[in-house]
């Protein structure tokens, strides 16, 4: 019976997708360290270290389905050793004069670590095509609500008016951040980890750095200046940016989750076959944004276990090793769960102008208050200014008249303001600042990302 969420059959779809579950199948972990052990024969068999007739063979014979997977269990039960039982289970499908030569110069880590790289290179792929999809998204709605008023919050409250595109163009310079972050990155995490023993290549002799620069040429990785088997940091940093990442989508998430609260109520999730709750029929819970938030909650506790990683002893430490099999598949199943959660929360977003303008009134429209102070302050200066329109609003609010109302009728603002600049200072529109230039900025550097870094086509990443 599955023992987590990742592997149970009923609760795995809510905690990693299928296109990131089987980038870290067993038999794809296991089939990426034969990869490295074949790549391995093959460089080694250009610089004649190894007999091409003998690569060859090794490349045709290194394919997991032909090997028997409860045998290698019971052999790394036994052994304590990962890559052992399976460089045993490939000699046995070789020739004699081939089983020789398998795992020639390396040792088990340096098959794993490279693996593992391997990896994460394919799961960089489908987390970037889903990032971009939520750029894209995040872009349409910020172009489309550039001109939606609703309040802009601070601390929970009312504060100046804004425009909903304005809020989601925030959203979307966030995430673009984040994509700019792993897309530099992959070159620093993206490395091979081929030294032998202790990284000084010793057991290859003078060919040692050839053989290290073209297995990582072969395998599509980079080479390590020193390929040492205690440097984490190239999956700390892995793991660093994809729980920066699960924060901005966190934010967003909870963003959205606070503006579907019923008194509120500014946007809706995409209801369609939802059942909120099994005792209240009429409930329209936001689980999406919810288990967006909640994602990211799990994703982040791997970042502590990916910091120590980088902690590590001597020239090789086993307490450190191991620890990367939990926290980097477990960081990327749940980012990736989050990305697709978060594509079809904003796919079927349903923002509501009309409860954003409601809401703007039903709060007496103080959000004003900054543009009629500013502008009284001309007048009279700031701190009068301030003194008067703070008087004017706890007046306001303890009589529940509307803002604008108060502004109208005061009569220090009434002596120094026309009652043309008073209806400026109380139009929600009149006092947006440089809104759509901001939005428009944003949107233009989403326009150069795309331009420098464009969508694959659909399923390249390995999704769908």
């Amino acid at each position: 019976m599955p023992s987590t969420v990742f592997d149970s059959f009923y609760l795995k779809d809510r905690f990693g997708t299928a296109a990131m579950r089987a980038l870290w199948d067993d038999r794809v972990t296991l089939q990426r360290w034969l990869d490295v052990e074949a790549a391995l024969a093959e460089v080694e068999a250009e610089l004649g270290l190894v007999p091409k007739g003998v690569a060859r063979e090794i490349s045709r014979r290194a394919r997991i389905e032909d090997l028997d997977l409860q045998a290698l269990k019971r052999g790394f039960d036994r052994t304590w050793n990962p890559v052992v039982p399976l460089v045993d289970a490939l000699r046995t499908r070789l020739s004699p004069r081939a089983a020789g030569y398998v795992h020639w110069g390396a040792t088990s880590k340096n098959i794993f670590d490279t693996g593992l790289a391997l990896q994460v290179k394919d799961s960089y792929a489908v987390i970037l095509d889903n990032v971009v999809a939520v750029t894209e998204l995040l872009a349409g709605l910020a172009e489309a609500h550039r001109d939606t008023i609703m309040a802009g919050r601070t601390h929970g409250q009312h504060a100046l008016p804004i425009t909903f595109g304005f809020k989601v163009a925030a959203w979307l310079d966030e995430v673009l951040r984040a994509e700019e972050r792993l897309r530099e990155g992959r070159r620093r995490v993206l490395v091979g980890e081929f030294g032998g023993a202790v990284g000084t290549l010793a057991s290859l002799g003078r060919h040692g750095r050839r053989v290290q620069a073209g297995l990582m040429k072969r395998l599509g990785l980079g080479v390590a200046p020193i390929p040492v088997k205690t440097a984490g940091d190239r999956l700390a940093e892995f793991v660093v940016h994809l729980g920066m990442l699960s924060a901005t989508l966190g934010k967003i998430a909870q963003n959205i989750y606070n503006l579907q609260q019923t008194d509120i109520d500014e946007v809706t999730e995409s209801t369609e076959g939802k059942v909120g709750s099994s005792a209240m029929p009429h409930k329209q819970n936001p689980v999406a944004s919810g288990s967006v938030v909640f994602l990211g909650r799990l994703l982040r506790s791997n970042v502590p276990p990916a910091l120590d990683y980088i902690q590590a002893e001597w020239e090789d430490d086993h307490r450190q090793g191991e620890t990367a099999w939990k926290f980097v598949p477990e960081a990327c199943l749940l980012v990736d769960a989050q990305l697709e959660l978060m594509r079809r929360l904003l796919g079927g977003l349903v923002v509501k102008p009309g409860n954003m303008q409601r809401n703007l009134e039903r709060a007496g429209g103080f959000v004003c208050s900054e543009a009629l102070l500013m502008k009284l302050a001309l007048a009279i200066g700031r701190g009068r200014a301030h003194a008067v329109i703070k008087e004017l609003s706890d007046r306001a609010r303890r009589t529940e008249e509307p803002f604008s109302e108060a502004a109208r009728a005061h009569p220090v603002v009434r002596k120094h303001l026309s009652a043309a600049e008073i209806e400026e200072c109380v139009s929600y529109r009149a006092y947006l600042g440089q809104t759509k230039a901001l939005i428009n900025r944003v949107l233009a550097d989403h326009r150069r990302t795309r331009k420098r870094h464009p969508r694959p086509p659909q399923g390249a990443a390995g999704r769908r």
